[in-house]
């Protein structure tokens, strides 16, 4: 049995009971007591709330008291809520807005502290601004529908992403980038990366985006402020390069 499934049987276990010991689990799950010690910790960085009791009466129980809390979510999910949360905000004032903040901050607070930091790292990679301009909305095309998935674990793997761009002029070329960040200005979205070959920070579309895949032996360390570092040094270089005046021979 993989052993995601196997934790998965195990909190399915316990959330049946209401109090059990490790060996009637590994009883009832055909696994060895170190194991059951192994995935309960797992559970546990997972941020489900597991208590144990040791001594006569005691036991393994799962505290139902947590409510809302006691839910798994994904890093991936945690970030859908967030972007959500943050793009309801931009497009008008709508009842609960702060709620939903004020929720995610007891989320991030109710998860082991090395958790919660994997969960704002993620989050602080994604820019939410304005929504698209009246220019931006014209001439918007549609992403492939393979883009969404590809895009999403190369950002939340850390890993290169290589894909096939046409820029505003029509010129077309395959790029290979890091992508450390994503900004959304709905509905259009774009890719924040430096791109590897040209060794400088690029923003790139997501419509003009084709035959994206992942390049998992590629790793890289997302540095969002190196990167906006390094596109505000770009710029103004650019900016230098046209006040140059000619030279008179």
């Amino acid at each position: 049995m993989a052993r995601v499934d196997r934790v998965m049987r195990l909190h399915d276990y316990l959330r049946a009971h209401e109090v059990t010991t490790v060996a009637e689990i590994a009883a009832a799950l055909e696994v060895s007591a170190r194991t059951v010690h192994r995935d309960l910790a797992t559970l546990r960085e997972q941020g489900v709330p597991i208590s144990s009791d040791s001594g006569p009466g005691g036991g393994v129980r799962l505290e139902r008291n947590r409510g809302l809390t006691a839910v798994h979510l994904s890093l991936e999910e945690v970030v859908a809520l967030w972007l959500a949360a943050n793009l309801s905000a931009t497009a008008t004032s709508l009842p609960w807005g702060r709620a939903a903040r004020s929720g995610l901050e007891k989320l991030f607070a109710s998860v082991p502290r090395e958790r919660a930091r994997s969960m704002r790292e993620l989050c602080r990679r994604v820019v939410v601004g304005r929504p698209a301009s009246a220019r931006i909305l014209a001439e918007l095309g549609t992403p492939p529908e393979e883009l969404l998935a590809v895009f999403e674990s190369a950002f939340a793997r850390k890993v290169c992403l290589s894909f096939e761009y046409r820029d505003r002029h029509g010129q077309a070329s395959r790029r290979l980038v890091e992508p450390h960040g994503l900004l959304v200005e709905a509905p259009a979205w774009y890719v924040l990366a430096r791109d590897v070959e040209k060794s400088a920070a690029r923003m790139f579309r997501m419509d003009r985006i084709r035959r994206a895949r992942i390049v998992p032996e590629r790793s890289f360390v997302p540095d969002m402020e190196g990167l906006k570092a390094q596109a505000l040094a770009q710029r103004a270089e650019a900016s230098a390069k046209l006040n140059i005046a000619p030279s008179v021979a």
